[in-house]
């Protein structure tokens, strides 16, 4: 409880730090006006006095979100690395993806391995959201991300001669990934490409 005189003291003691600040800006805002060209020495001689204004707050969603991005991001570059020499080994792969978006990974790189093909480039990324779904045993977010991989190409391992690709495939598209807080992170563990153009 804040007894009268707490109240006081914290009241005058805002008004003298608001003196105080008012003070050393009149004294910097006339340091420079006088006419006779010498030192000011009275502006130089006054206390400063700095303020610094409480910096916004972060919100516990957002923390999440940026979180979620970063863990979105590194994912992708692992998924890149993979691509590119057909192989997970060495890549974090189990650090950022688990269930079937690992299992789905593994499967599209033991394709690669068997056509003799690697993956070239890398796929560029708009229009990412990030929503959490309530009622879950662990934090869970959704991911809807529009992947363009007009640049990240199919190629033969031994000559680097582009893979034919058919003609009706999507070059951008929407991906829609889940992932999931666990205590090492957020892990990517469900990624859905719903065959939708962006």
């Amino acid at each position: 409880m804040t007894t009268a005189r707490q109240h006081y003291t914290r009241t005058a003691h805002r008004r003298l730090l608001a003196a105080a600040a008012i003070t050393a800006t009149v004294a910097v805002l006339t340091a420079g006006c006088g006419n006779d060209g010498g030192d000011n020495k009275a502006a130089s001689a006054s206390p400063r006095v700095t303020s610094s204004s409480p910096s916004p707050s972060v919100s516990p969603v957002d923390t999440d979100k940026t979180e979620v991005q970063t863990a979105y991001d590194r994912y992708w570059r692992v998924l890149t690395e993979a691509y590119a020499k057909s192989d997970s080994a060495g890549t974090g792969l189990k650090d950022v993806a688990s269930g079937s978006a690992y299992a789905q990974t593994e499967a599209g790189l033991a394709g690669l391995r068997s056509a003799g093909q690697v993956v070239i480039g890398e796929a560029k990324h708009s229009g990412t959201s990030v929503i959490f779904k309530d009622g879950q045993k662990l934090k869970t977010a959704v991911i809807t991300d529009c992947v363009d991989v007009a640049q990240w190409k199919p190629v033969d391992k031994q000559t680097g001669t582009e893979a034919p690709l058919p003609q009706t495939r999507l070059v951008r598209y929407v991906t829609e990934l889940t992932a999931e807080k666990w205590p090492t992170g957020w892990v990517v563990i469900e990624e859905k490409i719903p065959g939708q153009a962006c």
